[in-house]
């Protein structure tokens, strides 16, 4: 019997597969590329190792940098700001895939201000894609002033977590739920399910920002829309009525980790069965699992959270530490 797989690397496989950590024995998918001397890899592509070989023992190309034109810059309130940037149709299509980020960044500025943001829209027929960005500190405060051009990084895809349960997900009840800046990469999914025929509950909270700016995406004949606050009480009471009368086989949750917990906990009370999704909150800062600001100790294994697919359940079952 194999072993149940618990976590994933996001690119194995990719045209980004293998990279720099298998130089060093630090890949997160061939035991090989671990120092090893078996093949313990449970992983069902083209040998890593194989491809290791065959590029000369060295890792593929990086992601490049690359200046995308801002199509329409929208400042909402005091802290936000909605970019529409045009890049390749061939990018655009990358970025369809729920979970997507990309890296961005005022172009006067050095490397260390790249800033990881969620994709909301892509579209593979203009090049359009299309991100919101919560104005918090001196990264994303810098973006205010540019208006004709963003440096960008990508694609990068491991911005939820519990992509195997949702990307296979067809014609079945979903439970969308989405607070604050989560509410951008929620689009994503949304249009996904969509595609795949599914049933969707959405419920919304605007968190610390004045409106809702995902309304224009959403198509209200597709999608049951509710608005609330879900950190009172009347929101949870909603949320825990709605997983109560409803047969939800997947549910997901976009917000912080307290959020992700209490959700969880509606979950195994009243529909343990329900796939659980949730988006990754980890400290993302190269995305290539090179710095280590995204290790995570879960159980017994450190973790790279930037390109590692972890089971939800597991996390959940073990906890972090």
């Amino acid at each position: 019997m194999s072993k149940k797989i618990i976590y994933e690397c996001i690119d194995a496989g990719s045209d980004y597969c293998p990279c720099y950590l298998a130089e060093t024995n630090d890949c997160i998918t061939c035991s090989h590329l671990q120092g090893m001397e078996f093949c313990d890899c449970n992983w069902r592509g083209v040998c890593i190792l194989t491809e290791y070989t065959w590029n000369g023992k060295k890792a593929k190309l990086p992601r490049k940098n690359f200046e995308a034109r801002i199509l329409d810059k929208k400042i909402i309130g005091d802290n936000l700001i909605i970019f529409k940037l045009i890049t390749t149709k061939t990018f655009a299509r990358y970025l369809k895939q729920p979970g997507s980020y990309v890296f961005i960044r005022d172009p006067h500025k050095p490397e260390y201000f790249d800033t990881p943001m969620s994709i909301m829209y892509a579209n593979d027929r203009s090049g359009q894609i299309d991100i919101a960005v919560q104005i918090i500190g001196t990264k994303t405060k810098t973006l205010l002033e540019t208006n004709e051009k963003l440096i960008v990084r990508g694609p990068y895809w491991n911005g939820i977590l519990g992509l195997k349960e949702l990307k296979t997900f067809k014609d079945s009840n979903a439970l969308i739920i989405a607070r604050g800046v989560a509410l951008a990469p929620s689009v994503n999914i949304l249009n996904y399910l969509i595609r795949n025929n599914n049933r969707i509950t959405l419920i919304m909270d605007k968190g610390k920002f004045e409106d809702l700016f995902i309304t224009d995406y959403i198509d209200e004949n597709r999608i049951l829309t509710i608005e609330t606050n879900i950190l009172e009480e009347k929101g949870k009471l909603l949320i825990q009525e709605l997983i109560r009368n409803n047969s939800y086989d997947l549910c997901f949750s976009g917000g912080s980790d307290i959020q992700h917990k209490e959700i969880k906990g509606f979950l195994n009370e009243l529909s343990p069965d329900t796939n659980f999704v949730v988006t990754n909150n980890k400290e993302i800062c190269c995305g290539e699992g090179i710095c280590g600001a995204c290790c995570i100790k879960i159980g017994d294994e450190i973790l790279k959270a930037c390109k590692s697919q972890i089971d939800t359940a597991w996390i959940f079952r073990e906890g972090e530490k």
